[in-house]
């Protein structure tokens, strides 16, 4: 395909005209490369910075026999190429789209060319809800094919706008490495501003296969790096972040070997991480064979002076308003007003409660008392006293719980650094206290078992040589086990030592088979570090039978959506000498036995053995 025009003759005249009216006046037609292939070709230097696209006789079903029809985009060389499919209907006759009736996507171009030897990105077929609706070019150009067969299945085809948009908008603001494809360092003392944007390389395009970047984020030594993940979209799948192929590692530090803090994988919005010092090491590893768009996020330098005070305040605010950061405290007490006397009536306070790092909140009540009107407010909804907890999940405000009355709440947990307890009442007795409770900063998620891994946000090693039984636990136990949090357990043992667990609680939210489809919580066990598939994962509330491990090693992972809570799992470990049945010696004579193993023979061979001694 050149850029010089040429008329088309191959075609029927019909449909030439036909797809004439359906094209807007910028579109133009060219030869492809390939003497099978006809042109549309949209381009930036005709005056629009947007249009729209159709296959032909939109909304009428669309031709058989359409052996190859290129829609090409071009735009000038600091641009690229927004597509969004609105309507979309072609004929499925198999699942990955590559024969029958299909649109085949090149979104990496180095120029608006195409052949036989070009790689292209996807496929794409069905119904509009089989499709991903927007695609990115990573340069100036974008080819997509339009192929047919001679099955004519009245399917209507294609509608969809384009837009040219400025590549400005996705630049990483910081130094790129030399050497590197994708390697960017942030140094406060360097850069003009205290905060910008940093993207996976080609975003909004998909990110390259088999690609490894670093970002590295040097602030003064009074400062913190704040960064906030506005959209995470990697290849989406049902397994755990040590699992998945792609995935974003957060270290706590000035390299890769400093302690994890987060770890991202599938899809994700908005996750706020705030380091503990003055350097973050951001690691993004694509291993996938389907690369999906990346991430956009924003980096800010900060004092340590404001950690803990940006806090958004309504502009009503309540009357009393706590701010409790680790930084000043790692653990106390706060109280209703007033307590242990009648709290006033119609107060709303706020206490708001904010870590860095791997921190979590941990909430603990002590003392619960608040007037409850009667027993059909027993939800806590309403307008009666109540105590609500507000975590942040993909950016939004979300509501753990409410809770009333007498009934002295569980232990509570936090799925980040920060965690809001809000307090309103309408109605206050003499006779009533408020609430007492504890609050804790802390690193280990409430696992006290094991020997916490550095290179995991939530990991633990367990290992034979320190102690060869115990017990651990799911995060937070026995409370509500923490929203939206992935915890793994390592066991190790000696070459000849098996794991056995034991279940002695469970209750893990889920149906089974215990998929992120069904929106399941769930534990999972694994001879490996990657999945293993002879042994089910596990939720709901019955306990898994015994499990050993085939070899020396062994692992357990736990992992909690957004959704709903539970308590969790306790279990027994124990490590095991394990001898190979087809190893042992057999028995020489019966002055070798013991005699717990001679009265385990049968009578038989106790006579033979008895006359051969005679």
């Amino acid at each position: 395909m050149g850029t010089r025009r040429k008329k088309i003759m191959s075609q029927p005249v019909l449909f030439l005209t036909e797809l004439l009216s359906l094209l807007s006046s910028h579109c133009i037609f060219v030869a492809a490369v390939s003497a099978d292939c006809k042109c549309i070709v949209f381009d930036s230097t005709y005056g629009k910075e947007y249009g729209v696209f159709k296959s032909p006789n939109w909304p009428v079903p669309y031709e058989d026999n359409i052996n190859c029809l290129l829609y090409t985009f071009i735009s000038e060389q600091n641009y690229l190429i927004k597509l969004v499919f609105d309507e979309f209907d072609l004929g499925k006759s198999n699942l990955r789209c590559k024969y029958g009736d299909y649109v085949k996507l090149y979104l990496h171009l180095k120029e608006p060319l195409v052949n036989q030897n070009t790689s292209h990105n996807t496929f794409l077929c069905g119904k509009l809800s089989d499709i991903q609706q927007t695609h990115y070019s990573s340069g100036s150009a974008l080819i997509f094919e339009f192929h047919t067969d001679w099955r004519h299945e009245n399917n209507t085809g294609f509608r969809g706008t384009f837009r040219f948009l400025n590549k400005t908008l996705f630049q990483t603001v910081g130094e790129h490495q030399n050497g590197t494809k994708c390697d960017y360092k942030f140094i406060s003392e360097k850069i003009n501003q205290s905060k910008g944007r940093f993207f996976s390389p080609q975003y909004p395009s998909t990110y390259p296969k088999d690609v490894e970047c670093s970002y590295q984020f040097i602030g003064r030594q009074n400062e913190r790096v704040k960064i906030i993940f506005e959209q995470v979209h990697l290849q989406k799948s049902d397994l755990s972040c040590l699992n998945d192929p792609d995935n974003i590692e957060i270290h706590d530090g000035d390299s890769a070997e400093s302690p994890v803090i987060e770890h991202l994988c599938n899809i994700n919005t908005f996750v706020e991480t705030v380091s503990t010092g003055p350097e973050l090491y951001i690691v993004f590893r694509s291993q996938s064979h389907f690369p999906s768009q990346g991430f956009k996020a924003t980096f800010q330098f900060e004092d340590d002076s404001t950690f803990g005070g940006d806090t958004e305040t309504p502009l009503m605010a309540p009357p009393c308003i706590q701010t409790i950061d680790s930084d000043n405290s790692k653990n106390g007490t706060f109280t209703s007003s007033n307590y242990s006397g009648p709290y006033p009536v119609n107060i709303h306070c706020v206490y708001h409660f904010t870590g860095r790092g791997r921190e979590r909140v941990q909430i603990l009540f002590t003392d619960f008392d608040l007037y409850l009107p009667s027993d059909e407010a027993k939800d806590c909804e309403g307008p009666i006293d109540a105590v609500m907890v507000f975590i942040t999940i993909n950016g939004q405000k979300e509501r753990l719980n409410n809770f009333c009355g007498n009934n002295l709440p569980p232990q509570l947990m936090s799925n980040g650094p920060s965690m809001t307890v809000e307090f309103k009442s309408y109605q206050t007795p003499s006779n009533v206290k408020g609430f007492r409770a504890i609050y804790r900063f802390v690193t280990n998620f409430g696992i006290t078992a094991g020997v916490q891994d550095p290179q995991q946000v939530c990991g633990f090693i367990f290992n034979s040589t320190v102690r060869t039984n115990g017990t651990f636990t799911s995060p937070n136990y026995p409370g509500l086990y923490p929203r939206a949090t992935e915890c793994h357990y390592f066991f190790y043992g000696k070459g000849s030592e098996r794991l056995t667990l034991t279940f002695a609680y469970f209750d893990v939210e889920g149906v089974s088979p215990c998929t992120t489809d069904l929106a399941s919580d769930f534990v999972e066990f694994s001879n490996f570090r990657t999945v293993d598939r002879k042994i089910p994962r596990h939720c709901g509330g019955k306990k898994p039978k015994i499990i050993e491990s085939d070899g020396d090693f062994f692992r357990v992972a736990f992992k909690s959506n957004g959704k709903f809570d539970g308590t969790g799992f306790e279990a027994f470990y124990q490590f095991r000498n394990y001898v190979d049945p087809l190893t042992v010696k057999r028995i020489s004579g019966v002055a070798s036995l013991n005699p717990w193993k001679v009265s385990t023979l049968s009578p038989l061979l106790l006579i033979t053995l008895w006359l051969m001694v005679l």
